[in-house]
């Protein structure tokens, strides 16, 4: 009985130190990108050896792959706490005004939408991959804000309106005068609402 309840400790315990390591992995991601996002200190913020990584890991890629779907739903947590809180009518300007926010811009946390495109653009596939199916399923969420007459047409108005956001959120935090900076963010919520708030019309209809 005693080996079996050690071994049943011993599994309990590798798998909450990958949650851990995943975790961190997921936090130092939005905190210094990908390449930024050395093995040795890693492991170190959780205790660990870096020869230990490879207990839970085969390779960086490995990590980095399990590692997106978590970076991603924290990332922007904050974008679909401020749609669901937001009344109805509103829930796409408050995805908007949240996402083009001088706050987000000037936050110390990369972006994973805006600032890791870049570079899983070159990663390896499995990452790539891994990045992928995390954007579907943010995006999936939501889609259920977005007006339309299917899920579908919601998710394709998500996507482009995310996608011209993250492109508005770069250029943004590279512009070094505040005031343009701002007055961009400004111009970009302006436009984005004024497009994505409301259905569009279809032959005389709302879709």
């Amino acid at each position: 009985m005693l080996i079996i309840r050690n071994m049943r400790y011993s599994v309990q315990h590798k798998a909450k130190t990958r949650e851990r390591v995943l975790k961190k992995a997921a936090e130092q991601m939005r905190r210094r990108g990908v390449q930024g996002t050395g093995i040795a200190s890693l492991m170190g913020k959780v205790g660990l050896t870096h020869g230990g990584f490879y207990a839970h890991f085969p390779n960086k890629n490995a990590l980095i792959a399990e590692a997106t779907g978590p970076m991603l739903e924290e990332g922007v947590a904050e974008v679909i706490a401020a749609a669901e809180a937001a009344p109805h009518g509103k829930k796409v300007q408050a995805i908007i005004n949240t996402y083009l926010s001088p706050e987000h811009r000037d936050s110390r946390e990369v972006c994973p939408v805006s600032g890791l495109a870049g570079e899983m653009a070159r990663q390896s596939e499995r990452v790539r991959n891994a990045y992928t199916h995390a954007i579907e399923d943010r995006l999936k969420i939501l889609a259920r804000f977005f007006p339309g007459t299917n899920e579908q047409k919601r998710r394709d108005r998500a996507r482009l309106m995310m996608s011209g956001m993250a492109g508005a959120m770069m250029i943004a935090k590279a512009i070094t005068d505040r005031e343009a900076s701002d007055r961009f963010l400004k111009q970009a919520r302006e436009f984005y609402a004024s497009v994505f708030e409301a259905a569009p019309a279809q032959k005389g209809k709302r879709a």
